[in-house]
């Protein structure tokens, strides 16, 4: 069975400067790790839901539609701008499309700007998710 969570996680660390932030342990799933320093760079990669069937042929299911939620953090607004955009450009080379909505702010209690979207896109027919 394939893990599109780990294969979205892989293809983002084509980018040099995403492969840098999970070096240094800003590259995660589900939180952002705790201990990494308040001014570390980092991005959350979160399934919005389990993968849902989608696409029907001889009532079985020919495909999965996931969703995620990106969030990049950042002591540099500008930097988690091209970070995203970065990381939109690696997904739609995935299939992946970004969605409405999202997050766009800067929380004085953590001194961080954060840059939250969503993005779907489903597997390739017949693949096992």
């Amino acid at each position: 069975m394939k893990d599109m969570l780990h294969e979205l996680m892989q293809s983002l660390c084509e980018a040099s400067e995403i492969k840098a932030i999970k070096e240094n342990g800003g590259l995660k799933s589900y939180q952002r790790w705790d201990e990494l320093p308040k001014e570390a760079s980092s991005i959350t990669i979160s399934p919005l839901g389990p993968p849902e069937s989608e696409g029907f042929g001889s009532n079985r299911s020919l495909m999965k539609h996931f969703v995620f939620q990106i969030s990049v953090e950042s002591i540099n607004r500008m930097e988690s701008k091209a970070l995203q955009r970065k990381i939109e450009l690696i997904l739609q080379r995935q299939g992946f499309y970004q969605m409405s909505g999202g997050l766009d702010e800067y929380f004085v209690e953590t001194n961080r700007y954060v840059d939250s979207r969503y993005y779907e896109g489903n597997s390739r027919i017949y693949e096992d998710y």
